[in-house]
């Protein structure tokens, strides 16, 4: 089997961490939610939704350090939607949900490689899937940082 190489954490580690544990020991949740507008119902939600990792028994315990981010000195702060930087603060949580996703995504490929759930062939292309999105994550977090022209 490859070797697992983790990456640095882009996203608050508490908020993976939180995620990650979720997902990790599975989570079911329900609940029915109406959306309105000026007193308008115009939207009526029924959840019922189990969250819980694929192909991670036996994985036990695996520690997720906490780590230095060089994307996070270049993400603001603050994300402000104001008219005139609107498009930029949409890409930046844009990007900030995707930095997300894609740390969760990692740590669960982590797990099912270390339960022993994963073939050659689809470890070498998770490795190779995420050395990509990440490239792309610096790419996009490098534009973005750019001051408007």
């Amino acid at each position: 089997m490859a070797p697992v190489h983790l990456r640095e954490a882009s996203v608050s580690d508490s908020l993976v961490d939180l995620l990650d544990s979720l997902v990790d020991t599975g989570v079911a949740a329900a609940g029915d939610v109406t959306l309105s507008v000026a007193g308008v119902d115009l939207v009526e939600l029924r959840l019922n939704a189990v969250l819980a990792s694929i192909g991670t028994e036996g994985a036990g315990d695996l520690a997720f350090p906490s780590r230095r981010r060089e994307r996070a000195r270049l993400r603001p702060t603050r994300i402000d939607a104001d008219p005139d930087s609107l498009q930029r603060g949409l890409a930046q949580l844009v990007l900030v949900v995707v930095e997300l996703l894609a740390e969760l995504m990692e740590r669960q490929a982590v797990r099912r490689m270390a339960a022993g759930t994963l073939e050659d062939q689809q470890v070498r292309a998770l490795s190779a899937t995420f050395v990509a999105l990440h490239d792309r994550i610096d790419e996009l977090t490098e534009e973005i940082a750019q001051p408007a022209a």
